[in-house]
């Protein structure tokens, strides 16, 4: 019995090359040491695994085949290396018997040659004696061999002796007969079978049972054939006879796989069928060359039982194609694995594991290894993944396992290893318990995350959010910089106020000087100025203080070109080194990339050439206010110089400077204090825009998360019929009530939060008002007095920056058949979570799933969960531990992996360590007394059926489905 411990793999199969005792037609010659040596040599050139030897009527060709070369190693050594000898051994050789049947193909006379009969094969374990197949087969067969009037016609037994026969009496009854070729010839010609006897010789005989199979050729497209002819009932029981029917063409493969509506094409012809091809070939020229290149993939053991399986799953087992169907990129599937056991009682073997790089499944009594297995895999390959996992659904960890290394070969040849924690490859990991946990309330974020990912997959959903969830960023970044802003504005304020408070009241400063401008009218009065001088006097004295003015705002000129020119300087490093953190965030390329470091470096040039250019405009601008400084100072001069004569007439002198100089003091107030106001008014208008930026940006922050959830509302990004994602925008309560916490909740918290907490202290969340809501609060802090208490310690600006922070999340809803999964009961629940992380079908890396049944009826199982599981593993490899037959009969397994604890299973004696694995396809299947006990001693489908609960039914609900009966 061939063992393949990698399970059911696709191979080239060709199912249909004829040999030289081909009769009918043989163009290869009489030299068969010739032909075999082409025959092999071509396999070999061609990877062709599996060959159907075909002939009519008689298995000659098979018979002297096997004998007179396959089992004669002397013979093979005179014609073979010992590699090609090797790579013989390991090609399958079946029995293909081609028959024709009593039926006629009826169509227009002119497109009929000479061979109108059906063709009809029937395909032969290689298990089966040729001896066998000839006396219990086909000398058990009846031809027609002639009639007379009212009689019923005379058969005899399929024997070359009797086609010989047959042919003579037709040549001698027909002589143009004589000029087609020879006795056997003209009878083989004219022979016919009925195929109700073929099938009731086969069923009759126990030798034959489970071990053949019936193939109908179709040479037209039975999709656009007229099914309304008198020929319907006799072509129709045709293809429910047969098992396959040979045919390369895609519309009859399809019509034959139920087209699209599979439960009308089952009712009507009993089952779906698969399709075969071959190379028919009859000529060296046509060796395993079918025509299109259209070659015979099966996914199977190199055995008959696996050519079985394509009747079981013709949808899946087999393919008519050019290339291999298995496309599954070498980075992203297993290859093998192993245990390197170091520790003194050698719990593991260090072999390697095969694994396949479809569906793997293991099963096992409990506490066989199984999940332990798959664990070491995960763990292997990423740990963060499994610890994370194992972490949020309290699953068991085996890390007590300490002198236990693991190695994870994938089918490009890198190695991922247990002790290498460092070098980590992508998987989805889901251990019992974590589907449980996504349904539970704190696993909604990772709900969140799952459904997130699958969304993602669509390339215009990626952008979308990408982009949104930038502007989020970019958003809350600057609410919290223009609250920084906010609040600088009101301490320059404050600031600005406390100067103003320095120079006392306007008011009283407008007074004073207008006391002290009457004080100096009333000594110029006394000292006797004329008209013309007292009006001198006040020109000369304005324009003294004019000039003053204009020194002051030469001054302050100054100051604000040397003060701008340094903060330039200064602030510039740290602004741009924001500013090309900014560009680096947005851009899809390593940050270490020679190119992207060039131009950002140019970028930095230019920008310290801006702020050098702009410190040149400024001293620039700034070199003409000395000179302006001398014009006016000159200025001052000679008006002060103007006034000493008027000012020698006065009496009281001292009295007068003292008083003029009380009043330039005063007036110097009252300039300064306009000077405050001015800047105190430019903040305040400053502070109200920031404000109403700061408000605006919120709604703005409380925009994209809606734009976000319209967005996911597309029809484009729905994944199936049956499952349904929407979104809402969801309120954090716990990070919001950082800012409640912030004051005395024993104070009266509705006149702070108003609308927004419920009479029972809840939240009251409502993404359309909310914005307004919070505003409204912010307004709070200075209209209203009767708000609780801010805590100590806590300042305002972090009061505010809580209040705007970004509270929200999107919560996604998922509903399966419009119920929302959150009502849903847990089984229903999980198989919709395990739906839709089998749903990351865009990631292509493998997925490791530990008893995904858990909570799931069988029913639900068979019907739903198996189907999800054989979609997904078309794209991705699949490891999962299960106890359910169905998840490894109907969800077609391609290898089965039997984890077996010594002393843990009644027997099943391992043969040296306590944790042994054997594995192999569903199609492997066979005991063996010889090795009683030991995992080995039977098939994968006899340890499905023992270990697993309904593994028969399975095995018999399987083969029910597809009708297959033998």
């Amino acid at each position: 019995m061939s063992i393949y411990p990698k399970g059911s793999e696709w191979r080239k199969w060709d199912l249909h090359v004829h040999t030289p005792a081909s009769v009918l037609r043989n163009e290869f010659g009489s030299d068969w040491d010739e032909y075999v040596t082409f025959l092999f040599k071509k396999a070999i050139e061609n990877d062709i695994s599996a060959i159907g030897i075909t002939d009519y009527y008689l298995p000659e060709g098979y018979k002297k085949l096997k004998r007179e070369y396959l089992e004669n190693d002397s013979k093979l050594n005179t014609l073979f290396d010992s590699s090609e000898i090797d790579l013989i051994k390991k090609i399958k050789v079946f029995p293909n018997i081609e028959f024709r049947i009593s039926k006629l193909v009826l169509g227009k006379e002119k497109d009929l040659s000479w061979n109108r009969k059906v063709n009809y094969h029937v395909i032969l374990s290689d298990d089966i004696p040729i001896e066998k197949i000839e006396s219990d087969f086909i000398s058990q067969i009846k031809i027609c061999f002639d009639a007379s009037t009212g009689a019923s016609v005379q058969k005899r037994p399929l024997t070359r002796d009797n086609l010989e026969d047959l042919g003579i009496r037709l040549i001698n009854e027909h002589p143009p007969f004589s000029a087609s070729g020879s006795e056997i010839f003209v009878g083989m010609l004219n022979a016919s079978v009925d195929e109700d006897d073929l099938i009731t010789i086969l069923n009759g005989n126990s030798s034959f049972k489970d071990k053949y199979l019936l193939g109908l050729p179709c040479d037209e497209d039975l999709s656009e054939i007229s099914w309304n002819s008198q020929g319907h009932n006799i072509r129709k029981n045709l293809i429910k006879q047969a098992h396959i029917i040979f045919s390369s063409n895609p519309n009859t493969k399809k019509f034959l796989l139920g087209g699209k509506d599979v439960s009308a094409f089952k009712k009507e012809f009993g089952s779906i069928k698969p399709c075969v091809w071959g190379s028919d070939a009859h000529s060296k020229d046509e060796l395993f060359m079918p025509a299109k290149n259209r070659h015979t993939w099966i996914k199977a053991d190199l055995t008959f039982d696996g050519l079985k399986s394509i009747v079981y799953d013709p949808s899946s087992r087999v393919a008519i194609q050019e290339f291999s169907p298995q496309q599954k990129s070498g980075y992203q599937t297993i290859e093998r694995v192993r245990f390197i056991d170091n520790s003194p009682t050698k719990l593991f073997s260090e072999q390697w594991q095969p694994i396949n790089p479809d569906l793997n499944t293991i099963i096992g009594g409990k506490s066989s290894g199984k999940s332990l297995f798959l664990y070491h895999i995960a763990k292997s390959i990423n740990a963060d993944e499994v610890n994370n996992k194992v972490r949020l659904s309290k699953s068991a960890s085996y890390d007590d396992l300490n002198s236990i290394n693991f190695e994870v070969e994938w089918s490009n040849g890198e190695i991922s290893s247990l002790s290498d924690r460092l070098d980590t490859k992508p998987i989805t990991y889901i251990p019992q318990l974590y589907i449980n946990h996504l349904a539970e309330e704190d696993g909604k974020n990772q709900l969140n995350t799952l459904v997130k990912d699958i969304l993602k997959q669509n390339e215009r959903f990626k952008q979308f959010g990408e982009a949104q969830e930038k502007k989020i960023i970019g958003v809350s970044k600057t609410l919290v910089s223009k609250i920084d802003n906010l609040y600088e504005l009101r301490e320059k304020y404050a600031l600005l106020t406390k100067d103003m408070e320095a120079f006392g009241t306007k008011s009283a400063v407008t007074g004073e000087i207008e006391k002290l401008k009457n004080d100096i009218a009333l000594l110029r009065e006394k000292s006797g100025f004329t008209e013309e001088e007292e009006t001198a006097y006040k020109i000369l004295s304005s324009r003294n203080s004019t000039l003053d003015k204009r020194l002051d705002i030469l001054k302050q000129i100054s100051d604000c070109s040397a003060q701008v020119a340094s903060s330039a300087d200064s602030y510039s490093e740290e602004t741009f080194s924001g500013y090309l953190n900014k560009i680096i965030s947005d851009v899809d390329i390593p940050n270490d990339s020679t190119y992207l470091n060039s131009l950002l470096n140019s970028l930095k040039i230019e920008l310290d050439n801006v702020v050098s250019k702009f410190k040149n405009d400024i001293l620039s601008r700034s070199e003409s206010i000395p000179q302006s400084f001398l014009k006016i100072n000159t200025q001052k001069i000679i008006v002060e110089e103007k006034l000493k004569p008027l000012l020698t007439k006065v009496k009281d002198k001292e009295i007068l400077d003292l008083t003029d100089k009380n009043l330039k003091i005063e007036e110097n107030k009252l300039r300064n204090i306009d000077e405050i106001e001015k800047k105190k008014k430019s903040i305040h208008k400053q502070g109200s825009e920031c404000k109403d930026e700061i408000k605006q940006l919120y709604k703005d922050l409380v925009g994209y998360y809606k734009d976000y959830v319209t967005e996911i509302s597309n029809p484009d990004y729905q994944f199936e019929e049956d499952i349904k994602i929407s979104a809402e925008v969801a309120f954090n309560s716990d990070k919001f009530n950082e800012f409640v916490n912030s004051f005395d909740r024993r104070g009266n918290m509705h006149s702070l939060i108003g609308d927004l907490v419920k009479e029972n202290g809840d939240f009251d969340f409502n993404i359309d008002c909310h914005a307004e809501r919070i505003i409204n609060i912010h307004s709070s802090f200075d209209s209203k007095s009767d708000i609780p208490a801010v805590r100590k310690g806590i300042e305002h600006i972090d009061l505010v920056k809580k209040l705007y922070t970004d509270c929200f999340y999107i919560n996604f809803i998922v509903q399966y058949k419009d119920d929302d999964i959150v009502r849903m009961s847990p089984g229903k629940r999980g198989l919709v979570l395990l739906n839709l992380i089998l749903h990351l079908s865009n990631s292509s890396h493998p997925i490791l799933i530990d008893q995904p049944e858990d909570n799931l009826d069988n029913r639900t199982i068979y019907d739903q969960l198996n189907e999800f599981i054989r979609t997904r593993k078309v794209k991705r490899q699949i490891i999962m531990v299960t106890h359910n037959a169905n998840l490894v009969v109907a969800a077609d397994s391609e290898c089965v992996i039997v984890a077996n604890q010594a002393g843990q299973q009644a027997n099943i004696e391992n043969e040296e360590f306590k944790f042994e694995y054997y594995s192999g396809s569903l199609e492997c299947s066979f005991e063996d007394i010889s090795k009683a006990g030991a995992l080995k001693s039977k098939g994968i489908r006899q340890h499905v059926c023992e270990i697993l609960e309904g593994g028969v039914s399975a095995f018999k609900e399987r083969e029910m489905k597809y009708g297959f009966k033998s």
